[in-house]
């Protein structure tokens, strides 16, 4: 009887600990991400890199935004979380969902890039990122 409880009772707190993560909690926070939240760390991931896709011209250096709330100012509409529709990632694992290595979620951002063209010239694209984040924020 004491191993039964025993067996039982590791059970029971390994299916709240990987339903917990399946759900999308930080443990790391102990709390869930609002989508604020989410859609801020993919932002900030897409604006640090230091060149971004854009059709037709190849390897452009991106000019950064200052910060998110510079971005969501210009371009109100930009962001979501889950919209639907299909998107342009894999769809997620099982065991990435119970190991909190996937949240779930995906951020669709339609970033405005801005670059200099071969004249020197501004310019800005459109260029749509869809990313999957791990329960604490970082996009994957």
């Amino acid at each position: 009887m004491k191993k039964f409880l025993f067996v039982g009772g590791v059970l029971l707190i390994l299916f709240i600990y990987f339903g917990l993560n399946y759900s999308g909690f930080c443990f790391a926070e102990m709390r869930y991400l609002s989508n604020e939240e989410k859609i801020r760390a993919v932002f900030d991931y897409q604006n640090s890199r230091d060149t971004l896709p854009i059709k037709n011209f190849p390897d452009p250096k991106h000019i950064k935004y200052k910060s998110f709330d510079e971005y969501i100012a210009l371009y109100t509409k930009c962001c979501s979380v889950n919209p639907g529709g299909p998107y342009e990632v894999p769809p997620t694992k099982f065991l990435d969902r119970i190991l909190g290595y996937d949240s779930g979620d995906v951020v669709v951002i339609n970033f405005k890039v801005r670059y200099l063209n071969e004249n020197g010239s501004l310019e800005t694209a459109e260029v749509r990122f869809d990313n999957y984040l791990q329960n604490c924020g970082k996009p994957r």
